[in-house]
């Protein structure tokens, strides 16, 4: 069977919807770290805010966290990740949607969508026969605008385009993890011919009326192209560009957004990958590619007689995956000055590194839940049951 990088490329990078979810979110969205002028000081701010854990666990394929994010105490987390088994390699995508009570305000991660372009007819009917949309490479920006959002939100009134902005370092993190995905594929299972690699990133803020209500919306994407030249199926000699697309976003009524942005950013600053996750993905789409397996017993069966040697992940890859300074776009810099950068705190409980925005002075965890204040003298032991442990923060 040959290993072409186009063969596999949508299903690892729909894998990487998982893996992009940290640039796309967390790394997108952070702010700069220093305070802007006339900001009130922390300690007048509003109410806690209180959010649950979310995890998220592979159960119907590998059996692993796939990734953890908080979420609004009483918002609802719909999706997850999903395998397509008529795929070969399986493919594993990540899809969710958490939604505030009323329904109104949403945060969400669309299904990846998988893209490719020739000159040749008979490549292009070839590609379209197993998914892909068969469009010339568009930017990240771009591709929002004329492609996606029309598609997603046909049936809105009165859209106006509000703002755009190009992410290049979310672009620059996308290439790096694509490039050690591929690299740990072409170990196992190496490729048969050369190609490139390129990201893109932006994203579009957008208003429009649905159900009678003015709503504001900001959606991210980020894209991933592989380009390859050699002969094609008709014979000619050209050029094939196989390009995979991450898009999320995180919307509310226009008079809400204010009120909201807080959750928004809490939550999307606080996705956490698991890379072991994504490694076993790759490593397993690799096996599958290089013994021809088909059946999905078959494939799950090879995957638990190695599952030690899946589950290995060493510091690059965590490094890979954690390191996200490089690539803090400015995101929600336009939305308040209320909104600032980044501090990391450690939950007592689990041990774990939460990210979260600078100002928190307050961060209780209670093992499950998590509350954060901006009063110093805010202590939720005083105000409800359970045993809540105060967070520190990293320096």
């Amino acid at each position: 069977m040959k290993c072409s990088p186009f063969a596999v490329r949508a299903v690892l990078f729909s894998g990487l919807s998982v893996a992009l979810a940290i640039l796309l979110i967390a790394s997108a969205y952070a702010l700069p770290r220093s305070k802007p002028q006339g900001q009130p000081p922390a300690g007048q701010g509003g109410a806690p805010l209180v959010f649950r854990n979310q995890i998220v666990i592979d159960q119907q394929g590998l059996g692993l966290e796939v990734f953890r994010m908080l979420v609004p105490k009483d918002w609802a987390f719909n999706g997850g990740i999903a395998w397509n088994f008529a795929k070969s390699p399986p493919e594993g995508y990540v899809a969710y949607r958490v939604v505030s009570p009323d329904g109104n305000s949403v945060i969400q991660q669309f299904p990846q969508v998988h893209l490719y372009w020739s000159p040749d007819p008979q490549s292009q009917y070839s590609y379209a026969q197993k998914g892909s949309t068969i469009l010339q490479p568009l930017g990240a920006v771009d591709f929002l605008q004329r492609v996606f959002i029309p598609q997603v939100r046909q049936g809105v009134a009165d859209l106006k385009l509000i703002e755009t902005q190009p992410l290049p370092g979310t672009a620059q993190k996308a290439l790096a993890i694509g490039n050690l995905i591929l690299g740990i594929y072409g170990q196992i299972s190496p490729f048969t011919s050369p190609f490139e690699r390129r990201a893109d990133a932006g994203r579009v803020k957008i208003e429009y009326t649905a159900n009678g209500r003015r709503m504001v919306e900001d959606f991210t994407a980020t894209i991933n192209y592989t380009i390859s030249s050699g002969v094609m199926a008709s014979g000619m000699y050209a050029q094939s560009v196989g390009w995979s697309a991450e898009v999320s976003s995180f919307r509310s009524p226009a008079e809400e957004m204010s009120e909201k942005i807080r959750q928004f950013q809490i939550s999307l600053y606080s996705r956490l990958d698991n890379p072991v996750w994504q490694v076993s993905y790759t490593r397993l789409c690799a096996i599958v590619m290089r013994e021809k397996l088909l059946q999905q017993q078959a494939i799950f069966a090879r995957y638990q007689q190695i599952h030690k040697t899946l589950e290995e992940c060493n510091d690059i890859i965590w490094q890979t995956y954690e390191n996200r300074s490089a690539a803090q776009d400015r995101m929600f810099e336009s939305y308040s000055q209320a909104l600032r950068g980044l501090d990391t705190y450690v939950d007592p409980v689990t041990n774990r590194s939460v990210e979260l925005p600078t100002g928190y002075d307050n961060a209780w965890t209670n093992g499950t839940d998590y509350v954060f204040s901006e009063s110093a003298n805010f202590n939720p032991n005083v105000i409800s049951s359970g045993n809540w442990q105060l967070m520190s923060r990293k320096r």
